[in-house]
């Protein structure tokens, strides 16, 4: 089942090591497990919505600076009406990043929907 994001964002696909392609709603499915593993229960769609708009926000001016880069996610997705902490989006950035990892991704091609 498809999860909504934010209309007009990334959708990007990701191929692993072995040639598998995943979606973006895969990762996110991932990702809302292992914060499960951590004791942190969130729904799928805030954290769709908070890895859409980090992806985005990494390429800006914050770059790699990571508590600039969770004020401004915690900014757009105010914008949106996304009320999220700042902890809560560290969280999901940082397990979607390890998530990434584990999963052994090796390309990742954008697509913006």
């Amino acid at each position: 089942m498809r999860i909504p994001g934010i209309p007009g964002s990334s959708e990007p696909s990701f191929r692993t090591r072995d040639c598998q392609w995943l979606g973006l709603d895969t990762m996110v499915r991932e990702t809302v497990a292992e914060l499960a593993e951590q004791g942190l229960t969130l729904s799928p769609y805030v954290v769709k919505a908070t890895v859409q708009v980090g992806r985005m926000a990494v390429q800006g001016p914050c770059g790699r600076d990571v508590d600039a880069l969770v004020q401004s996610v915690q900014m757009h997705l105010r914008d949106r009406r996304v009320l999220i902490s700042a902890d809560h989006i560290q969280a999901i950035l940082t397990t979607y990043t390890e998530v990434i990892c584990t999963m052994d991704i090796a390309e990742i091609n954008e697509f913006v929907g």
